[in-house]
């Protein structure tokens, strides 16, 4: 009785020095996710759960979802350990991943020694990955399908889903056939493949590349690569690092660090010595740092978070200390080093990522136009209308009135000012770090024609005399006078009309522009271009066009005509 209670007081005695910010907000401002791999069995553990709740907006099973744990015999599945998960992140606003439903390790007995041909194996993984995922859809918003299939060599890896005996598919078959599989049993769902020292530029990261290429190419279900970054204080170069994840986001993929940890040499009370604390601290925020350079790096999540408990320590003789919390849930120098990292790395704009707001094209943009910065990597958390503080977007130098930003995403008219010139030094600037510098191509004049759904395609934003919306219930009529609402016009006359002239069609027939410049009442940089439905239109839904200086608009707008 006496040791249970003090074993009672000596985990109230782990108290938990609280960041004035949490990671998980820091993460937010940066549109990514921070997370970390967990066990249901430490929920009852107050410190393990308060700072999981408090620090990570991402939540994954450390083994719950595993092959043999989940699924133990033929007929049996155990939901207790994920279900427990589930409703832990459910209940503190996280997002769930799956790991992982085809490995090598942690198979059940009665699949490894059932003797199953190649026919039955893919019944059988096909009727597990439709159960598993099928119960966590809507849930899980990415999943590790296929964890772990290549050798250091680039060669695939013997299992009993590849060969022994397989499920009858040569090469990366059995995992494209495992990626097609997921997505029919949850479309909605990112479905990653995920390795280790895969994360520089060498031969395993070269088959992994090479593998999802082929998968873009073809059209298969592969939305990211997971790295796991198990590492000591040896690691791969950071340029070797950034160069491996740049190609695999210019093939259009997320990646994800998916398993990070540093582990240490540590004397025979797990402790580590300052120096090698520092060195993995640095580590912790150049790994930040380095994600925070992509957009589309979209997570960071450790294994596990706290020395408390940690898979390192029994896997590695004379090693521990790998994480960003103490064995007290103490935030240690890696924890500081994240932090800073998302306080104070540059946020990161890409070429073309300037489109017209109202038709999306990304060749060019135009003074005076209404235009939205894609993926800039640091922002408010959520919406925020102007003024937004913190926050300027610079063309040449000089700050753009902006409308609205969040992560990610920000609205701004660019300036009239840039008038004349063939292109503008654009940079991004948050909390009083810039951006790198983008040179964006402008044109005299872009037109961009609003849509009903702000898809840049479809019913366009066209009202009538009446101020009524022209749809199917309400189509325009031969001899009225539509008013088209559009941005990217171009220089303002005195008048605040149109500086160049103004041309439409509806249906490829000339009408005539009564009105073409600055919008009454809305923002700069809209535009009104107000004219006449002729006699010669035809009925029905047909396409809308403006062209300013002889610059059309986007194709795909529509108007419906009575």
């Amino acid at each position: 009785m006496r040791r249970e209670v003090f074993a009672v007081l000596a985990l109230l005695a782990l108290s938990c020095a609280v960041p004035a910010q949490p990671l998980r907000d820091l993460a937010a401002a940066r549109g990514i996710r921070v997370g970390a791999a967990v066990a249901p069995g430490y929920f009852s553990e107050q410190p393990y759960a308060d700072t999981l709740a408090r620090e990570f907006n991402q939540a994954q099973p450390e083994n719950a979802m595993k092959f043999g744990l989940i699924h133990p015999a033929r007929d049996t599945y155990n939901w207790t350990d994920a279900d427990a998960i589930a409703a832990f992140a459910a209940a503190h606003g996280q997002a769930l991943r799956g790991h992982t439903l085809v490995w090598h390790n942690q198979v059940p007995a009665w699949l490894a020694n059932g003797g199953f041909d190649s026919t039955r194996m893919a019944a059988i993984l096909q009727d597990h990955i439709r159960t598993v995922v099928g119960r966590y859809a809507g849930r899980v918003y990415a999943w590790d399908v296929v964890n772990e299939a290549f050798n250091n060599d680039g060669t695939l890896r013997g299992t009993l889903w590849y060969d022994t005996p397989g499920i009858g598919l040569s090469g990366t078959g059995y995992i494209e056939q495992a990626l097609r599989w997921t997505r029919d049993a949850d479309p909605g769902a990112k479905l990653f493949y995920n390795d280790y020292s895969a994360e520089g530029s060498n031969t395993k990261s070269d088959a992994i590349y090479a593998m999802a290429r082929d998968f873009k190419a073809r059209g298969v279900p592969l939305d990211g690569i997971g790295l796991q970054m198990h590492f000591t204080t040896s690691t791969p170069s950071l340029a070797s690092m950034e160069a491996n994840i740049r190609r695999l986001t210019d093939l259009g993929l997320e990646v994800q660090i998916t398993e990070l940890d540093v582990r240490l040499p540590v004397d025979a009370s797990g402790v580590a010595s300052a120096a090698n604390l520092a060195a993995q601290a640095k580590i912790y925020g150049d790994v930040t740092a380095l994600c925070l350079k992509f957009p589309l790096c979209t997570a960071i999540q450790t294994w596990g978070f706290t020395d408390r408990h940690s898979w390192i320590p029994s896997s590695f003789a004379g090693y521990g200390a790998g994480l960003e919390f103490d064995a007290s849930y103490q935030p240690k120098p890696a924890y500081d080093a994240m932090a800073a990292s998302f306080k104070t790395a540059p946020p990161v704009i890409a070429a073309g990522a300037l489109t017209n707001a109202a038709s999306y094209a990304a060749d060019a943009v135009s003074p005076g136009e209404i235009a939205v910065l894609f993926g800039a990597t640091w922002g408010p958390a959520s919406l925020q209308l102007a003024p937004v503080s913190g926050l300027r977007l610079l063309f040449d130098g000089t700050p753009a009135t902006l409308i609205y930003a969040r992560v990610g995403q920000a609205s701004v008219v660019v300036p009239f000012s840039v008038a004349g010139r063939s292109s503008t030094q654009l940079q991004y600037e948050y909390n009083g770090v810039a951006s790198n510098a983008v040179a964006v191509p402008l044109r005299a004049a872009v037109p961009g024609i609003f849509t009903l759904d702000s898809s840049g395609h479809g019913p366009g934003a066209v009202l009538d005399s009446a101020y009524r919306v022209i749809s199917r219930d309400n189509p325009a009529r031969r001899g009225d006078v539509l008013q088209v609402f559009a941005t990217g016009g171009g220089a303002l006359a005195a008048d605040s009309k149109l500086a160049a002239p103004v041309s439409a069609t509806i249906g490829g027939v000339d009408c005539p522009v009564q009105y073409a410049g600055a919008a009454p009442g809305l923002i700069a940089g809209a535009v009104q271009v107000n004219l006449a439905v002729p006699a010669g239109v035809p009925s029905g839904e047909q396409p809308l066009s403006i062209a300013v200086g002889g610059a059309a608009s986007q194709p795909g707008v529509t108007v419906v005509v009575q």
